[in-house]
């Protein structure tokens, strides 16, 4: 989508407005140079009335012109703003398959880099716009002055357009390889900062990713980008060219042409000479008008918002059975490679019960926990919840019963509750809950945000839990949650908290390799390769002790 359609999209009356009041100020602009044209081949009426009239064109000018620039400027950042509010949910909308697919740095890219160029761009499109307009008006005063020296410009005209829109395409198809390029460099950034623990131990890798992968792709875009301003700088040396060229042919045609009075030359010289400083402008803008434009389009190919946006949940019922009925998910190819398959699985859960999920990794059960909380859908089978089908509709609905804690969690610096709303310090069971999980001489609360997260991964985890806790969902699943517990706090949890919990009517599934714990579980289920069956703990219990 274009910025322009962009703008006409988001408000017609005030689109509308600037370019009436553009065309205004485009119309004294000529009417200036016209008047001057005039007084130069003509004796001027009277001083006091030229100079009054001269002053007064001067002042609509200064004020059509700024009032037409301050609407357009707010359209644009009011586009810009729009834009990024609306990619925002519109990435929110996006299921998590999706989102994945994607990948984070093509989505950084889109939230950074490309709402930053759009932004750009429509700083320049009120300056474009402007100087387009009094271009057409300056044109026609030229068709004005002489149609027969206009219809000789045209040629030169059309000639002049032809480069520009060749050249202009040209820029643009570089716009779309630099940005590729960028997003390329986005992805190796991820590495240089994710990967920080594995560079730092390993010297060769650290070589190899800024000789072998940053350097190359950020030296490619360099020489496009380059290569694009460059030919751009030819399209603009070539404009102010062809401006002389028309110069040119007005004198040489004014010399033969008898017909062709010394006032339409000097006119003619007078408006093409006034001309080029907008034309300069507008060339001076196309690139980054150009790179808005392959912005907008990169952010319309994410395909983003496959996800019905999310309405009010009224209070949900009771949570009584979950149930998977043949239900499988499968990974799509990669390089012809079929993907991962979990399941088909049958399993049921009962509210109030204590389930354990255990496996090697790669058997699956992260892909079980996300099909069960519902962020993954089913691709044959079926999930019910209270018998209720899990499906594009009922979503959100599905997810509204679980609180989540994965391995790759992200922690939130806001206590919200179960209404959704900041936390109230004085709430007794955040006091309750920071001292439960030992991190009150950790961390404090004020205005519903944590002082910190700065913190150890297990006690990050323990923070996590909290807003868990306070957000008040019926199921809680926690994926390996006591995996960065040291070992008195990971018999707290299992002997002390996950009991409470229980006792407190919740219903929890924990994904863990504690077998040590197995015994206050109500159920334990194994995974092994994408396939689930029922584990034996009281066998497990005797070959435990036997070989202890």
């Amino acid at each position: 989508m274009s910025i322009i359609k962009q703008l006409f999209i988001q408000s017609k009356r005030n689109m509308l407005l600037a370019v009436l009041t553009s065309i205004l100020s485009a119309i004294v602009g000529v009417t200036l140079i016209a008047s001057i044209n005039y007084a130069l081949e003509h004796d001027m009426p009277s001083l006091t009335y030229s100079i009054t009239f001269y002053v007064l064109m001067l002042a609509l000018l200064f004020i059509s012109g700024v009032w037409s620039q301050k609407l357009l400027v707010s359209l644009g950042h009011d586009m810009v703003y729009g834009l990024r509010i609306k990619l925002v949910s519109r990435i929110l909308q996006t299921s998590l398959e999706r989102q994945e697919q994607l990948g984070a740095p093509v989505l950084y890219n889109a939230l950074t880099r490309d709402v930053t160029v759009v932004a750009n761009a429509t700083k320049q499109l009120p300056i474009s716009l402007y100087n387009g307009l009094l271009l057409l008006a300056g044109t026609t005063y030229l068709a004005w002055l002489s149609p027969l020296l206009f219809a000789c410009s045209l040629v030169i005209i059309i000639f002049g357009v032809w480069g520009d829109f060749a050249l202009a395409g040209r820029i643009k198809s570089m716009m779309k390889e630099v940005r590729q390029l960028d997003e390329d460099l986005f992805r190796q950034y991820e590495a240089l900062i994710e990967g920080r623990n594995e560079l730092r131990l390993n010297n060769s890798r650290r070589h190899f990713l800024k000789n072998k992968r940053i350097e190359p792709c950020a030296e490619s875009a360099r020489k496009k980008a380059i290569k694009a301003d460059v030919i751009w700088a030819m399209n603009l040396n070539w404009t102010t060219v062809l401006v002389f060229s028309l110069i040119g042919l007005v004198f040489f045609l004014g010399m033969s042409v008898e017909s062709i009075s010394q006032e339409v030359i000097v006119g003619y010289v007078l408006t093409a000479m006034f001309l080029r400083t907008p034309i300069a402008m507008i060339l001076e803008a196309i690139p980054s008008v150009l790179r808005g434009s392959v912005a907008l389009q990169a952010i319309d190919k994410l395909l983003l918002g496959d996800i019905p946006e999310g309405k009010t949940i009224d209070a949900l019922p009771p949570f009584s059975n979950l149930s998977m009925q043949h239900a499988c998910y499968e990974y799509p190819s990669d390089a012809g490679e079929k993907g991962f398959t979990l399941g088909p699985i049958n399993f049921n859960l009962q509210a109030g019960e204590l389930v354990f999920l255990i496996g090697g990794n790669g058997s699956g059960k992260s892909t079980l926990a996300k099909l069960l909380t519902g962020l993954y859908l089913p691709t044959s089978g079926t999930i019910t919840i209270n018998n209720i089908v899990i499906n594009k509709e009922t979503q959100e609905r599905h997810c509204a019963y679980f609180s989540t804690i994965f391995p790759n969690f992200y922690l939130f610096d806001d206590i919200l509750d179960e209404k959704g709303s900041l936390g109230d310090d004085t709430d007794p069971r955040i006091t309750h809950y920071l001292n439960r999980l030992a991190i009150n001489d950790k961390v404090t609360i004020k205005n519903g945000q944590l002082s910190t997260t700065s913190l150890s991964q297990g006690q990050r985890k323990r923070l996590a839990l909290l807003l868990a806790y306070m957000e008040e969902r019926q199921i809680l699943l926690l994926d390996e949650w006591a995996a960065d517990q040291d070992p008195m706090f990971r018999e707290v949890f299992y002997r002390e908290i996950l009991p409470e919990l229980k006792a407190a009517g919740k219903t929890i599934i924990a994904v863990t390799h504690d077998d040590h714990y197995f015994d206050i579980a109500d159920k334990v289920y194994r995974l092994d390769n994408g396939a689930m069956s029922d584990f034996d703990t009281k066998h497990h219990v005797v070959f435990s002790k036997a070989h202890g």
